[in-house]
């Protein structure tokens, strides 16, 4: 499958960035979503579609937990390489609304790589305005 065969109905990816599939997943009904490319520093997000808003108009703190988790992952394996794991815990500070239409984007760093836990953090933006800040706890399993 092709990255344009992934979602029909998406955005052309932004400059830099790539469609990822998900499939029948969780993440393929969430999103769709795109990755920054090999190489760059992490990043995941989301142009902000009616799926993703809450009644009052402004995108679901639902779909921002989604991508900080989206993104948890995307900020450890560009760090430490693929691997296998849980999230263990993932924290979440609300500080502004995301719009329709916008260019949702989820970077982050991590903070410590141990042995068995992996802990990051991150920020949630659109059009240069922090949404949501993030932190949290991935577990390796062997």
């Amino acid at each position: 499958m092709s990255v344009n065969d992934a979602n029909p109905n998406s955005h052309p990816a932004p400059d830099g960035w790539t469609l990822q599939s998900h499939g029948e997943t969780f993440s393929g009904h969430a999103g769709p979503f795109y990755f920054r490319k090999e190489g760059d520093s992490a990043g995941v997000g989301f142009f902000s579609e009616p799926h993703h808003m809450n009644m009052g108009g402004v995108v679901h703190g639902g779909a921002l937990l989604t991508l900080a988790d989206m993104a948890l992952w995307d900020i450890c394996r560009r760090e430490i390489g693929v691997f296998r794991g849980v999230t263990v815990t993932l924290n979440a500070e609300f500080v502004g609304a995301g719009p329709l239409g916008a260019f949702i984007e989820a970077t982050g760093d991590v903070v410590r790589a141990g042995g068995k836990l992996l802990f990051a953090r991150g920020i949630i933006s659109a059009k240069g305005e922090t949404l949501m800040s993030f932190s949290g706890t991935l577990k390796r399993i062997r």
